[in-house]
């Protein structure tokens, strides 16, 4: 349930209490998800209201109203009630001042409205997932969020990134609280700034007992120092499947320090999702740190290398390493300055993977889309993004050619082929719709209003097909 823009309807004091509140009161079973949209009030009497409401409810699991100033009294309230509440999964409360200290006239003593709600946080029995995403948490809060990870015996994922206080100092105190807590499995630091102490924090939390499964470091600044530290926690890290460094700058060898250390040597990952988008690796070294990591990565089903620039002689070392002789079952090659004599290198990938995707290497054209199509016989591909490949009408129509041949990509159920320069006019119309006619089961995406199964396919802001989500629509 989302509560949000006011309606001119109702009469201004009828807007005073939600009806989701009576329903909290009540204890209504149907309401087990709340959303309180940031242009809806939620003033302290309402947050004081609802936590206490909270406290004898048995039904509400989630609870989301970020963007909302807590007063240290709401902050007691919520304290207050989520130390007997015995229901709420996940919690994202309070604004960008949240973290931060509450003057002593206004109840603060010293201390911020989160140091108090971390007192309940501490003592929760049910709370699985704390969102303090941009919520001004400083170094003194850090220790407060510490000591309840260390207490709580449930709280197993937390986010703590666009928090622009937050130094090194204080990320190890709060993750040497998850260390003695030793239950976290997702850290998500989006956006941080990582100096040397706080990617020696994360590295000891993944050297630790904590059954860390996902870690999200995505758009974070770090040193080559603190690259090294990060890469040192990953390989000792046995229990980490989910690795998500987009945007983490990979290049003028960071990849390197990140991944080309004697910490892995030897190591074997049971790494399953590792994304890399857009990390700036096109050089040499850096591209062999990588394929080194990722063929200590074996039983990886989703990578994503979009918008890594190390092109045709990139994906040869990984073709010769990493995907030599398997490859994932989700691979993402767009944006990767790929040409036709990429296909060579394609062939494991086009026989073993389910999804592929090679969107917006414009490179790549009629000759590397005909050459892809020729190696395809018994390939296992399901989803086929060729968008932005420089496909033109005599391109599409020797696709039209090759898939008369049930054995070419037998089992492809989605082919994504807009932003091409031949999409466009009947004539390429046409073709598609030979195209459906030969291959009746095959959701064929060239333009917005395409596609039978609307999820599968990714769109830019004017609606154009731009890709293929890998996690819709797979066997």
């Amino acid at each position: 349930m989302a509560w949000g823009k006011p309606n001119p309807d109702i009469a201004p004091g009828a807007r005073d209490a939600p009806p989701w509140l009576d329903a909290i009161e009540k204890n209504d079973p149907k309401l087990i998800s709340l959303h309180v949209l940031r242009v809806r009030a939620f003033d302290e009497a309402l947050q004081v209201a609802t936590a206490k409401a909270l406290e004898t409810n048995t039904h509400l699991e989630h609870f989301y109203a970020s963007g909302h100033r807590v007063s240290m009294s709401s902050a007691h309230a919520w304290a207050a009630s989520l130390a007997v509440n015995e229901t709420l999964k996940s919690l994202c409360i309070g604004d960008d001042a949240f973290g931060t200290t509450i003057d002593a006239n206004d109840g603060g003593d010293g201390k911020s409205a989160l140091e108090a709600t971390m007192r309940g946080v501490a003592h929760s029995s049910s709370l699985e997932l704390l969102d303090l995403e941009y919520k001004g948490v400083t170094d003194a809060s850090a220790d407060a969020i510490g000591k309840a990870m260390a207490q709580c015996a449930t709280l197993r994922e937390i986010r703590l990134g666009r928090n622009t206080a937050l130094s090194g100092t204080g990320l190890t105190k709060a993750l040497a609280g998850a260390v003695d807590g030793g239950v976290l499995e997702v850290l998500d630091l989006t956006d941080s700034a990582l100096d040397v102490d706080g990617s020696n924090a994360v590295r000891e939390l993944l050297a630790s007992s904590c059954p860390v499964r996902t870690l999200g470091l995505t758009r974070c600044t770090l040193s080559n120092d603190g690259l090294q530290a990060i890469g040192a926690g990953i390989a000792s890290c046995a229990s980490l499947r989910r690795l998500d460094v987009s945007g983490l700058k990979l290049g003028d060898g960071g990849a390197a320090a990140c991944f080309g250390g004697a910490h892995f040597t030897g190591v074997t990952s049971e790494l399953s999702e590792i994304e890399l988008v857009e990390c700036g690796v096109c050089d040499g070294e850096d591209i062999k740190a990588l394929d080194a990591f990722l063929r200590c990565a074996p039983r990886s089903r989703v990578v994503n290398l979009r918008g890594n620039a190390f092109g045709d002689s990139g994906l040869e070392v990984f073709a010769s390493g990493a995907f030599s002789t398997r490859t994932p079952e989700s691979l993402d090659l767009g944006s990767c300055g790929l040409t036709s004599r990429a296909v060579d290198a394609l062939k494991v990938p086009i026989a073993m993977s389910t999804s592929l995707s090679l969107f917006d290497n414009p490179k790549l054209g009629d000759d590397g889309v005909v050459r892809l199509f020729a190696a395809a016989e018994s390939s296992s591909v399901v989803c086929l993004d060729l968008g932005a490949v420089g496909l033109t009408v005599n391109g599409l129509k020797s696709v039209i050619e090759a898939l008369k041949n049930p054995k070419t990509f037998e089992n492809l159920r989605t082919f994504v082929i807009g932003g091409n320069p031949g999409a466009q006019g009947d004539e390429w119309e046409q073709l598609v719709n030979d195209l459906r006619a030969i291959r009746p089961s095959l959701d064929v995406a060239w333009r917005a209003a395409d596609g039978g199964d609307s999820e599968k396919l990714q769109r830019d802001a004017q609606g154009r097909v731009v890709g293929v989500d890998p996690s819709q629509g797979l066997p």
